[in-house]
Parts: C-alpha cells; structure tokens; sequence
C-alpha cells in the first residue's frame, strides 16, 4: 500500500503545480500574446512625420543582412529583448537614400556608423553606390564614428566630410583567408578523412588533409583577394583625394606613425587624409545643428532614421500597379529541407520561387543570392524552380551580393542575367565529399566492430570500419559525375563550351570582376540595376509595378525558441568563443543533410576584414 503523503508535503505538492500553471500562463502570454500586443502597440502610433530641413540619419546596426528570417512582430519583439542580435537589412539602406535624395524635405544625410558590424565586399559597394547616388542629386553626406573598422571606413569614405573622435582611429588591414587545418590532430586520434573532390583548386577540403594552405589555393585565393583588395583601394582612396598607394603606406607605416605621433591614432589619420576633422560627436551634432537647425523635443539636430523614414514614405507612397517584381532572397548555407536561422532551405526557397511562377501579377522573379553553396541536392531543387519560371516566360535577374559561389552560383547559372558587383566572390564550380572513419581511435579504446550483412554494401558507410575500395570507387564516381553535371549546365546556361567551363572551373574562387571576364556573370551592378534589368526584361514602365519581397514564412518553432534560445546561445557562445574563427566551423555548425552527402560549398569569405585591435 502506498505510503499517505504528509500535510506539508500535500501543502508543497499544491504549491509546486500552482507555480507551474503560473509559469505555464506566463510562458504562453509571453510567446503569443506579448509579441501580438507589442507589434500592435507599435503598428497603432501611425507612421511618423517627416520635416523640412531634416537630416536623414543613416544608421546600420548589426551585421548586415540580406532579409531578416522573422517577421515585424519578431523583430519588435527581439529589438525589446535581444537587441545585440539586431541586424540590418541592405536593401532597406539602400532604398532609404535612393529615396531621399529625391525628396526635398532631406536636406543632408549623417551616416553614423558605430554600431555597424560584419558586411560582405560586395554589399559595401551596393552600400557606397547609393550613398554616391544621394550626392549626385547636390545634397551632402557627413559620416562620424568614434572609430572605423575597414568595413565601416569604406562607407564613410564616400561621406564629404568624415569626422573621428579624440580618442579614435581607423583600423585597415586588407583582406585575407585563414583558416586551421587538422591533418596532424587527427592523424594522432587515428581519424581517417575520406575526401572525394574534383577540382584543383577546390580547396574546402584541405583543413582535414593537410596542415596548411596548397600551392594551389595560394595562388588561387591570391587572385582573388588582390581583386577585391584592388578595388577597396580604388574606391575609397579617390572618394578621399588620395592615391591608392596612399592607403598601402598607411597600413605599412601604421606602427611608426603612432610612435611619432605618441600613440594619438585619431592624428595619425588625419595628417593621411583619411578623416576631414578630429570631433566628438556632441560637437558634430552642433555642426549638424547649424546646418539643419534644432530638435526642440530632444536637443539635438533635426533628424529621422532611416527605418522611420521609410514608414513615412510608404504610407505617403501611391497606390502600384497590378504587376510586381517578385524578389526571393537566398542567403547563407544551403541545406536540404526548410529554412531556419543561419541557413537557407532548398524545399523553401524552391516553394517561393514557385508561387512567384504561378502568380499571375508577378511579372519577373529577381532573386538576390547571399551564399556560399552548401548541398548540392537542394541548390539542384531551387535551380529547377528558376528554370521553370525562365521557362514559363517569366525574366529572371539573379543580384549576387556579397559571395555567390559553388552551390550559390549553381542556383543562378540559369538565370536570363547574373548581375554582380566586382567585390563578389562567386565561381567556386566544383564538388566534394567527405567521409571520416574512427576505427582507429576505436580500437586504441578497446571497442571493435563485428558482424555480417546480406551483400559487400551492408553497412559500407559506417564510420566505425574503414571504406572498402568499391566504396571510394561508388562516391569518386558519384563526385566526378556532379561536377559533370555541374560545368555541363553552366556551359549550357552560358552558351559556353563544356571545355571552356571546365578550364575556369576546378572548384576555383573569382571575383566579381574576373567572373565578369570570363563569362560567369553578365554585367557590374547592384540591386536597383538588378531591379531595373528585371523590369526591363518584363516590359514594365518604372511607376508600373511594385518590388515585392517574398518573406519565408516564420514557423511557432520559431516563436518557441526565441525566448528559451537566450540561455543557450550564450552558453554556447562561450564554448565556440574557444574555437577558432572559421568558415570550416561555420559549415559544419549549419548542418550537413545533403541526401547524398555531396556538397558544392565554398570556404571563400575574406577573414579579418573587420576586426578591431
């Protein structure tokens, strides 16, 4: 017979299921109800108002992204509760200054850019691009920022007048690839690395087999990151008088001018010609002041932001046409399945790409690419709903942003125009496969591996017993037949031999303005040339049609994870804070779920671009 539980513990017992239901109702109120509540608290203030004589104040915040993931009441929602997570969407930026330097009441714009984190070299330029834009309509640009990175300089640049702090400096250092590799560490552990490639210079692979970088990839990743270096220097020297060997000597004579200088970096910058004047920002805002006039409310000078100001916009914005431009964007890791955070799915991008096909207001399908590849399955599914929109007669532009590359250049090869900016990284058309086998470490442990199946193939991948050479013969064959496929479509796509393809292939990195050379892409040009081909191409007048953007529809996963993510993140941020920082780690942290394990990825991001001392 069950022992009758005491008063108090019958007391305690009610007590915790109370607190239970509490927290059960508190959970729910804050995952459903709280981001509604909070989304239309914020949507029922109206739009805000834009003065005369107003300052557009520009102001990143966050690595910079092509579409956010969640919806506007999640993004309501994380700004209020996970503000170091915020990001900020390239095209909104973009859009903001194309918009105000039409509109007389935005007299001037202040780029302040503190708080702006990581960005592709090919975003930077869709970014300067607009800022030049805003310039030419006669209106000024100020930038200002206690310091500048290399990324947050190259837009500053473009400013007339660029102002540091005091106590600040900008910190260039070019771009480079590192990365760590493992051959040694695991030859100790006795971890086999089965590699399947083809490619000379497809060079993802060489972490696990090697102990530092080929003489290949060397001379390969040498290219192209003197390309993109080379056009970093083009357009930030001239933006600021000087000459691009101006910006190598100051990289060069860095350590020395702050010697000379007693370490006062900010007047190291300033006798180079990098920043117009030394001021702290309260004295920029009086600069402001004078020029735009004062926000009683605040003290400050008359502003909006650049979020704000496009709400005022669109609401004041005339009613479109009936035909749209539908852009579908693809950004990150390619991964079979749907889409989450950090990576993109190729069933949920293929689903998008497929209602804009069966939607009969979408006029052109415009799909922005922001990847480095990732499963080859999945690039192939979304390459196939690009083919049958293209079929269907629908124009497709395919914008490449920052890197477009392996499975990110195979999802674009079929579009009727690739354009790219010349900092782009893109190219990268080859295959791999990686198998690692622990039978080793294994048996150094004690445990063994035994037992019997019906045919040779029973049990062949096994991780726990070597690849037998019918297997490495079944997954080269497999590898060899997707690079195939792979330059045999780009070679049909782009009206080129198979040979030619295959000579400029090999898994070898380009930049925008190589691939535009050989071929790889049609013409320079960022979004709104992207925008404007794909309307061209549908026959639409400019007030004809609207830009649509297809949104990947935000799961109550996503809801679930938001709030009980918090603590896991961090802790999990403290662990990788351990780990080398690296497009290896990113990789396999986004999910290996190819169905066949084969993989057009592309190791390819120019590291240490944005790092501080």
């Amino acid at each position: 017979m069950a022992k009758q539980k005491s008063g108090l513990g019958r007391f305690f017992g009610f007590l915790w299921r109370a607190l239970a239901i509490v927290y059960g109702l508190f959970m729910f109120l804050s995952l459903f109800m709280l981001p509604i509540f909070v989304y239309f608290l914020v949507a029922s203030n109206g739009p805000p108002e834009v003065e005369q004589d107003t300052a557009l104040v520009w102001a990143p915040v966050g690595n910079l992204i092509e579409q956010r993931t969640s919806d506007a009441a999640t993004e309501i929602v994380g700004q209020l509760f996970a503000p170091q997570d915020q990001e900020t969407v390239v095209y909104n930026l973009v859009k903001s200054l194309d918009k105000a330097a039409s509109d007389p009441r935005i007299q001037m714009a202040f780029l302040k850019l503190d708080e702006m984190g990581a960005a592709g070299a090919g975003q930077l330029q869709d970014l300067a691009e607009a800022i030049n834009r805003f310039k030419q309509s006669g209106k000024r640009v100020v930038a200002w920022s206690p310091t500048y990175n290399q990324s947050q300089y190259y837009l500053a640049a473009q400013a007339d007048e660029v102002y540091l702090d005091p106590l600040g400096f900008v910190f260039l250092e070019g771009y480079g690839v590192f990365n760590p590799y493992f051959k040694e560490a695991l030859d100790k552990l006795g971890v086999k690395i089965n590699v399947f490639r083809v490619g000379e210079y497809k060079s993802f692979v060489e972490p696990f087999t090697r102990n530092d970088m080929s003489p290949q990839a060397r001379a390969a990743n040498r290219a192209w990151l003197n390309s993109i270096w080379t056009t970093y220097k083009e357009k930030v020297a001239p933006a600021r008088q000087l000459d691009p060997a101006a910006l190598e000597s100051y990289i060069a004579t860095f350590d020395q001018a702050l010697v000379e200088n007693n370490g006062d970096a900010a007047q190291v910058a300033l006798k180079a010609g990098l920043v117009t004047q030394i001021l702290p920002l309260e004295a920029v805002h009086e600069k402001m002041r004078e020029r735009v006039g004062k926000d009683d409310e605040h003290g400050s000078f008359r502003q909006i932001n650049n979020y704000d100001y496009l709400r005022a916009v669109a609401a004041e914005a005339n009613a479109p046409g009936d035909s749209k431009i539908s852009m579908v964007v693809v950004e990150g890791p390619i991964v079979d399945g749907e889409s989450s955070r950090g990576s993109v799915g190729g069933d949920t991008i293929a689903r998008l790409i497929s209602d804009v096909r069966r939607d009969d207001h979408a006029a052109a399908l415009l799909l922005r690419v922001n990847s480095p590849g990732g499963s080859l399955f999945a690039s192939e599914t979304i390459r196939r709903e690009v083919e049958l929109t293209r079929d269907a007669g629908k124009p497709v532009v395919v914008s490449m942003a920052g890197v477009a590359a392996s499975g990110g250049y195979w999802i674009s090869m079929d579009a009727d125009k690739i354009l790219a900016q010349t900092n782009t990284i893109t190219g990268s058309l080859g295959v791999f496969g990686i198998v690692p086998t622990v039978s080793e470490p294994l048996k150094k442990l004690g445990i063994h591996t035994d037992g019997l199946g019906t045919t040779e193939l029973s049990g062949a991948l096994r991780v726990d017993q070597p690849l037998s050479p019918q297997v490495k013969r079944i997954l080269q064959s497999g590898i060899e037949h997707a690079y195939s496929e792979f330059i045999t479509k780009v070679a049909e796509a782009r009206g080129m031999s198979v040979a030619a393809v295959d000579r400029i292939a090999q898994g070898r990195v380009w930049s925008g303005a190589d691939a535009e050379r050989i071929g790889l892409v049609d013409a320079f040009g960022g979004l709104p040339e992207a925008i404007a081909q794909a309307a061209e191409l549908a026959g639409l007048q400019p007030d004809d049609y609207e830009l649509e953007i297809k949104r990947q529809p935000t799961q109550w996963g996503e809801w679930l994870n938001f709030f009980s993510s918090r603590i896991s993140t961090q802790w999990l941020a403290q662990w990788s804070s351990l780990l080398p920082e690296s497009p290896v780690f990113n990789w396999i942290s986004s999910g290996l779920n190819d169905p066949r394990g084969i993989y057009a990825h592309c190791f390819c991001e120019p590291a240490a671009a944005d790092s501080r001392p």
